[in-house]
């Protein structure tokens, strides 16, 4: 029997390591996964009962109860925070970019969810991106009791695949009651827009003016407005240009216009029609490039509420982040549904300023959107700037912070005619910049939440005005000088040299020793 019991000791403990591992990885298996376990424990408790009963073995008897009763209380501390964690799933993400957390305009249309929604995804099992995808799709129905997911492999389940009609190409099929969406792409802005694709019952239509020397939504350039056109085809949008000088007036079907970058101004029936179109309510966005003559839409912008200054913004700080001082840099926001849910700074390459009428037309509500640091103002002497000098004048020029947008509201009475709305708001928004939407920045810092939450806003989309999903490659660090010449000296000069110079102290010193 003592012979036994010395086996008994290290066969258990051996058997609780063994079983560890394997309840580890086989804890959904029922109870095989725990068998080395009990067994583990039974053949430990074995070797306490039968140790030897003298003086001496007593006294190791004890301690190795002691020592058992210890393990034992750990056991049952890591079985009661597994429970805890188990019941109560929390994610924290620590990373700065919030990589691993859905954005919050993904959580802003799932708690909106008015309909269920169902995330079919048609992936192998042993696709490498399946594993990243469900955490993917747990957290969208960790947001909302209202979408439900599963995975279908086409190979085991190829009637599910023919009934969706997905191929052999990996997809995600998303559908709410009798609509669908089919996506190849597995980010969260995709699925987020799929979602919104269904459950929408239309589609509004965003009209970008044509004939003035416009940005063009079918512009792939980097000065182009592609990129823009893509994002509101996303967000369920239709967009298309409009060429408003042999159109009869804004059509119904269009939602807003935009008015985006023109080089030349409006013809005179032009600038009726959206004066028009604005006092019957419309939605107008204008990016305003600076040195352009435009008299006629500063004119309709400030007979609605908002002033067009004909200068260029010169910023310090534009210096520091841009690498020039004529892109201003926007640092506060005013407190608007546009820009309440942005935090970072925007850039505005080359910029005029542009701010609320005073006095305000009546009934009208205007506001600064964005506006630059104490360090700016506004050069009203372009003539100089074109010659390459610039210097404050207080008596013409306007000190920092400098207003870059504003918008301005105000309600329209109803119209007489059958079915005419019971009240309408006109709302415009104007921006003193059109080269923070292209293509080359649209993607930069705050620009495309800046952008697609004014047209949201505009579109009176509210649900839609918010932080949007980022892409996790394009993560741009934007440096001073200082910090650029560290970047470039550190790496590139100074531990080469000091490599080289430990290499020549080494060498120095085997010759001497030689």
């Amino acid at each position: 029997m003592r012979r036994m019991t010395g086996i008994f000791g290290p066969l258990g403990l051996a058997l609780i390591l063994v079983g560890s591992v394997t309840y580890g990885i086989l804890h959904g298996s029922g109870f095989l996964s725990v068998l080395p376990l009990l067994l583990g424990f039974a053949f430990s408790v074995a070797a306490l009962f039968f140790r030897d009963r003298t003086a001496g073995g007593r006294r190791q008897r004890r301690l190795e109860m002691h020592a058992w009763m210890s393990i034992a209380l750990f056991l049952g501390l890591l079985v009661f925070l597994q429970t805890i964690a188990t019941r109560h799933d929390r994610r924290f993400d620590t990373t700065a970019n919030r990589r691993f957390s859905l954005a919050p305009q993904t959580r802003a249309i799932l708690a909106g969810l008015e309909k269920d929604v169902a995330v079919n995804l048609f992936f192998k099992d042993t696709s490498p991106v399946r594993r990243v995808l469900e955490d993917l799709v747990r957290e969208y129905a960790a947001a909302s009791t209202r979408l439900t997911w599963r995975f279908v492999d086409p190979d085991r389940d190829p009637v599910a695949a023919r009934r969706y009609g997905v191929g052999d190409v990996e997809t995600i099929v998303v559908e709410s009651g009798e609509r669908d969406a089919h996506i190849t792409e597995t980010s969260e802005e995709a699925l987020t827009n799929a979602i919104l694709k269904v459950v929408r019952p239309g589609r509004k239509t965003v009209c970008f003016t044509t004939g003035h020397g416009e940005k063009s939504i079918d512009d792939e350039a980097p000065d182009g407005y592609s990129e823009l056109g893509l994002a509101l085809a996303g967000e369920g949008y239709d967009a298309r240009e409009l060429l408003l000088a042999t159109a009869d007036g804004v059509p119904d079907s269009c939602e807003m216009l935009v008015i985006a970058g023109p080089s030349v101004d409006l013809f005179p029936r032009e600038e009726a029609l959206v004066d028009g179109y604005l006092d019957g309510g419309g939605k107008v966005l204008m990016l305003l490039e600076p040195m352009t003559s435009i008299p006629r839409l500063c004119l309709i912008a400030y007979r609605h509420g908002i002033e067009v200054r004909d200068d260029m913004v010169i910023d310090r700080f534009g210096k520091l982040l841009a690498g020039n001082y004529l892109t201003p840099v926007v640092n506060t926001y005013g407190d608007h549904a546009i820009t309440r849910p942005i935090r970072e700074l925007s850039f505005f390459p080359q910029a005029r300023s542009v701010l609320p009428a005073d006095p305000a037309p009546e009934g009208v509500e205007a506001i600064v959107l964005c506006k630059t640091a104490q360090g700016a103002y506004s050069e009203s002497d372009l003539d100089s700037l074109m010659a390459g000098q610039t210097r404050f004048d207080p008596e013409h020029d306007a000190a920092g912070p400098v207003a870059i947008a504003a918008v301005a509201s105000r309600d329209v009475p109803p119209g007489d005619a059958a079915g005419a709305p019971l009240r309408r708001r006109m709302r415009l928004v104007v921006f003193g910049d059109a080269d923070f939407a292209m293509n080359a920045n649209v993607k930069t810092s705050a620009h495309r939440d800046l952008i697609l939450n004014t047209i949201g806003w505009l579109a009176e989309q509210e649900d839609l005005i918010s932080i949007r999903p980022r892409d996790p490659l394009l993560q741009p660090v934007v440096l001073s000088d200082r910090e650029g010449r560290v970047v470039f000296w550190i790496p590139v000069v100074a531990v080469p040299l000091a490599v080289a110079g430990m290499a020549a102290f080494v060498s120095i010193r085997r010759r001497r020793s030689a």
